[in-house]
């Protein structure tokens, strides 16, 4: 009896295996759909389910469609389409078979897929209908856009019946009749089209918390109404809720019980519309509309949806961090969970076009469209079967090819790589040492080196496709924006390329030297062995002690090629940055002992945040956003976490740029602003780990965060100085060039203009080794250097506990509680006082440590 259960445990999790494959697999390989009713059990159901149970692989928090797929498997149908239609659903939990899923807990969705034709795409058609009826006066000025709109909806448990079966499997009974016209608002019932049944659940496992899941599945009906597990082919998963995961943490919307695309798209199809606002709320045109919100708002289009009780949810602000063009970010055919990730490729349509180019009459959408092709009287009368004669999959002007990213795609060809580093001159207390360093940059897969002195090389006559792009002395610009007098001439260079020391001294970094070595040495400058390989002498830092850090960062400045053809466009010699594409390096960093130059051999700094983290929402730090969003930082040069704080160390107040809500420090008298000023507002700090937590936490700070913002006070979230009625920031000036003269340049908002798009509690999303949970930090972050005192020590700081804490939680009030309660500095003491004279010692993990009732590990779970 054992062995026999044994074997049917065994088979049993084959066959879910195998049938998670075949839902896996590639459309065109698929088997033909099994038309047949499941099989007659011939064990125990009970046994079956607890045995699937058993397995974590099934639990219903990782797994969307085990607790139906069980059931199939043991002639128990999932869905029996009768009237009304029943559903057969188990959940698992820890281990076992939750039986504690109460009918005010769930509810029901479900819908059928309509193929495509004549170019219109596949479209998910809700059978679950409402009317929504728009409020007076709510709406695009002042008035909605329609009476009243269809929406699709779901129907909540205790609706119609819900049973627990002792086997250890729920039934519900819908209320509504689907093969009644009159319940489906219109929706005719197609037994011949696949299917999707998904729930909305919600319950406790183990340890009490709640789980939110959505568990679905797809499937055809037999002659009997009863379901046949859809094949890959059968039906439509263009999204994977994991890759939104990747930067949204946990996508949770609708109150949190939304939590997965798959259930998104039953409700968000081409048959439901926002009344209001008069926009389709299907997912394919919402979520681009959403993403690309600030290009459409560039564009004239302000993309915005009414929703619960008339909440105006405005989208022309968000911007997509990587290029919009990047359709692979979220779509991906490879996916096994996406077998139709791929139609982005293959199956253009107006709808998915014009959810990022704006079709308004004054466009080029409409130009091209509608004036010189004359496709329609109007972008909206565009027929889709239109399409795929220009856009088809292997047409010059495909989706994938238009959207093609240089910067992006040609990363691929290059690398920085520090060879050797070795010690010519040790560093003393007063004086600096000299570093001698062998570099090269590199392709990453035949290693061939690439010449830094010509202006292209014969290794990067291809991009990443393998196309032939152009020739020698053509394609790779010196940045147009360099300064010759400081870099070199004439201005034809490979790329833009430094080496950076950073040290453990006040300083962090070498001082900028453009006669030997320093900051910003330019690489191409190195002596050439003859293979490409460079060696420079590079300065330590006087003082310097412990780990030295080497950093190469750097981008190839590509002449501008057409997206489609691959062919270039930019202008030669380079005019502007528009003919030139900023292709990043990977960031090249060595670890050297100061004493020796030798790979370090003194205590590994410990590793604070994650590349790949960054990379998850950015593609590659740095790189550039594109046309109609905002600009890259650096031109993609600096890729690399660890190098960012190379030069975003504790001293690095940002010139130019004053706190916000009008702190000031005990001292008259800036160095950063014009002489003779009697000056005391505070800097901001641009230390890394001080601004990447304010710009990024903006959403949760009282006062902005902002760039070139020179003009002292108390400001809003919006950016209107609070004292002087509305004031709108001010213009500011920003430190443009290496001679230190100066631009007007513009003031960005950072509160206003950037919203995290994850939970900014879940401070693990970036860090690693639980490095979050406690703020090691020795030196504080310069805000404010007093007139008349270059030395570092004089200059005034926030302690480095409170730099922190308060880039995200930074109210008056905090503010006062850091300075009284926990013993810290804001901008009150020198960086000498918190070192040596013993005037300032933070208290913090007195009430905040690891696993302490508000310790950071706890408030912020």
């Amino acid at each position: 009896m054992k062995s026999s259960l044994t074997r049917f445990a065994q088979a049993t999790i084959a066959a879910i295996t195998l049938t998670l494959a075949g839902c896996g697999g590639s459309g065109g390989d698929a088997p033909p759909p099994d038309t047949t009713a499941p099989p007659p059990a011939t064990v125990s159901v009970a046994a079956a389910l607890a045995a699937a149970g058993a397995q974590a692989a099934n639990d219903s928090s990782v797994n969307s469609t085990a607790g139906f797929s069980v059931l199939q498997q043991n002639g128990v149908a999932a869905v029996t389409i009768d009237s009304p239609p029943k559903v057969n659903f188990a959940v698992f939990s820890d281990g076992k078979v939750v039986s504690s899923v109460a009918a005010g807990s769930v509810s029901f969705a479900l819908a059928k897929l309509v193929p495509g034709s004549n170019g219109e795409p596949d479209k998910w058609v809700s059978y679950l209908n409402r009317t929504e009826t728009a409020t007076a006066g709510v709406g695009p000025n002042g008035a909605p856009a329609l009476a009243s709109a269809v929406q699709a909806t779901s129907e909540g448990g205790t609706a119609g019946q819900l049973a627990y079966n002792q086997d250890g499997y729920y039934t519900y009974t819908f209320k509504a009749d689907i093969k009644d016209p009159a319940q489906t608002a219109g929706v005719a019932f197609e037994p011949g089209r696949t299917h999707r049944i998904v729930i909305q659940a919600r319950y406790k496992n183990a340890a009490g918390e709640v789980v939110l899941v959505n568990p679905y599945f797809d499937f055809t009906l037999d002659s009997s109404g009863k379901s046949v597990a859809a094949t890959a082919s059968q039906t439509r998963k263009m999204v994977d809720i994991a890759t939104c995961n990747n930067c949204h943490d946990k996508l949770a919307l609708h109150g949190g019980g939304r939590v997965d695309t798959q259930y998104c798209v039953v409700c968000h199809n081409t048959g439901t519309t926002d009344a209001n606002s008069g926009n389709n709320l299907a997912l394919s045109t919402m979520v681009h509309k959403i993403h690309a919100g600030r290009m459409l708002h560039g564009q004239g289009e302000h993309y915005t949806i009414w929703g619960y009780q008339n909440s105006r949810h405005d989208y022309s602000e968000v911007g997509f961090p990587q290029p919009i063009r990047n359709c692979v970010a979220c779509h991906d055919g490879a996916n096994p969970k996406t077998p139709q990730g791929d139609n982005w490729k293959s199956v253009p349509s107006k709808e998915a076009c014009l959810s990022c180019h704006q079709a308004g009459t004054t466009s080029g959408f409409h130009a091209t469209h509608v004036t010189t092709l004359k496709l329609g009287a109007s972008a909206a009368a565009i027929s889709n079967s239109t399409c795929t004669s220009c856009h088809g999959a292997s047409s010059p002007l495909s989706a994938d090819k238009v959207h093609w990213v240089q910067e992006l795609a040609n990363a691929a060809l290059y690398q920085g790589r520090i060879e050797s580093v070795t010690l010519k001159k040790a560093a003393t207390a007063t004086a600096p040492g000299l570093l001698t360093v062998r570099y090269a940059v590199v392709h990453p897969v035949t290693g061939v080196a690439y010449d830094l002195r010509e202006g292209c090389s014969a290794a990067a006559t291809t991009d990443s496709a393998g196309t032939s792009i152009v020739g020698c002395n053509t394609n790779y610009r010196w940045d147009a924006q360099m300064d010759p007098a400081r870099f070199g001439s004439p201005p034809n260079r490979f790329g833009t390329f430094t080496l950076q020391v950073g040290a453990e001294t006040l300083a962090g970094v070498t001082a900028d030297d453009v006669t030997a070595s320093g900051a910003g040495w330019a690489m191409y400058r190195g002596a050439d062995d003859g293979s490409h390989r460079y060696t420079a002498d590079i300065q330590i830092p006087a003082g310097a002690k412990g780990n030295l850090r080497v950093l190469m960062t750097g981008s190839v400045a590509e002449r501008r090629l057409d997206a489609a053809s691959r062919t270039p466009i930019g202008a030669v010699p380079a005019r502007t940055s528009a003919d030139l594409a900023y292709v990043p390096v990977k960031n090249a960093i060595f670890e050297a002992n100061a004493a020796t130059g030798a790979a370090s051999t003194a205590a590994a700094r410990r590793r604070i945040v994650s590349n790949d983290a960054c990379n998850k929402c950015h593609a590659i730090l740095g790189l550039p956003l594109g046309a109609g969003d905002k600009p890259d930082f650096h031109k993609g040069a600096r890729n690399n976490a660890e190098g960012c704080s190379v030069c975003h160390n504790s001293n690095l107040p940002a010139a130019y740029t004053l706190m916000t809500d009008g702190s000031t420090g005990p001292v008259a008298g800036d160095s950063q602003l014009a002489a003779g000023n009697t000056s005391s507002f505070l800097h901001e700090s641009y230390q890394a780990k001080r601004f990447i937590h304010s710009i990024h936490g903006g959403a949760r700070r009282s006062f902005p965060f902002t760039h070139c913002m020179n003009v002292g006070g108390e400001y809003d979230k919006d950016g209107s100085n609070t004292a002087a009625g509305g004031t709108p920031l001010g213009t500011g000036t920003c430190v443009a060039r290496p001679d230190g003269s100066l631009y007007p340049g513009a003031t960005h908002n950072f509160s206003a203009e950037v919203a995290y798009p994850a939970r900014l509690a879940n401070c693990a999303n970036c860090h690693v080794n639980d490095s979050w949970k406690q703020d090691r930090s020795v030196l504080g972050s310069v805000v404010f250097k007093p007139a008349g005192m270059p030395g570092m020590l004089d200059w005034l700081v926030i302690s480095p506990k409170a730099a922190t804490c308060t880039s995200c939680h930074d109210a008056k009030a905090v503010q006062t509680h850091v300075k009284n309660i926990g013993g810290g500095a804001f901008g009150n003491f020198t960086q000498n006082d918190l070192l040596y004279a013993g005037k300032v010692f933070e208290t913090c993990e007195g009430c905040h440590a690891p696993g302490s009732a508000l310790g950071a590990d706890v408030v912020h779970r």
